[in-house]
């Protein structure tokens, strides 16, 4: 069961990609996947797409709360979950609207099926 755990600061106005060095974002094996993610202020938006699937589109906002460097979890984190086949790319991007910088922290695990 691949796990990646990411905080991340992402610069006002910029973007990031966490996702994109992890070693599982193309999953050799059908796969659960789930993703738990929160930022430490308002102003950061996220797209979620598998493969040619948008999971999360138009921009939905990171929920606010969270701690830098503390991971989300089940009790207080919904997970966005979505099956992904083989060869898949995972591709998560955050872009942060606000004039500061903001961190992001996140969760991605995949379960094989």
């Amino acid at each position: 069961m691949p796990q990646f755990n990411f905080s991340t600061s992402v610069a006002a106005g910029g973007t990031s990609l966490p996702l994109s060095t992890w070693q599982f974002r193309f999953p050799p094996k059908a796969s659960l996947l789930e993703l738990m993610v929160n930022a430490t202020a308002t102003g950061v938006v996220m797209n979620l797409t598998t493969g040619a699937e948008s999971i999360v589109q138009a921009e939905a906002p990171v929920a606010a709360g969270g701690t830098a460097g503390v991971l989300p979890a089940r009790l207080t984190s919904e997970p966005i979950v979505d099956k992904v086949d083989p060869g898949e790319e995972i591709v998560l991007t955050l872009r942060n609207t606000s004039g500061g910088a903001i961190t992001v922290n996140g969760v991605a695990i995949l379960t094989y099926s």
